[in-house]
């Protein structure tokens, strides 16, 4: 069996969902006990190496995810082939270039 299975979707998706998750109360941690007033606080708090490479698999954790989920959204609801593959295909350009404005603007930092 070849190909993307439903099982490897379904893990990834959980555990993506995990990631998320944790990422999300971590900074809620984070920013609230730093409590950065000003531009320079803000830059200093996410310029840390750590916080970038956690910030980066976030990025991409996300983008995985949410790939998963439009993926099944359109498989099951969208019915002529030739529109599911232009939906999926503007799909997957916005998330690549949402993943590249991210990190550009993460690594500008």
């Amino acid at each position: 069996m070849s190909g993307f299975s439903g099982m490897k979707a379904w893990l990834i998706q959980r555990f993506s969902g995990i990631y998320i998750a944790l990422i999300a109360v971590a900074l809620v941690v984070i920013i609230g006990s730093a409590k950065p007033a000003n531009y320079q606080q803000w830059t200093a708090l996410f310029s840390d190496p750590w916080m970038q490479t956690a910030l980066s698999i976030f990025i991409v954790t996300l983008l995985f995810h949410a790939w998963i989920g439009l993926r099944d959204i359109i498989l099951d609801y969208i019915h002529p082939i030739w529109i599911k593959m232009i939906i999926m295909t503007a799909v997957v350009l916005m998330l690549v270039a949402s993943g590249f404005w991210f990190l550009r603007a993460l690594l500008l930092v």
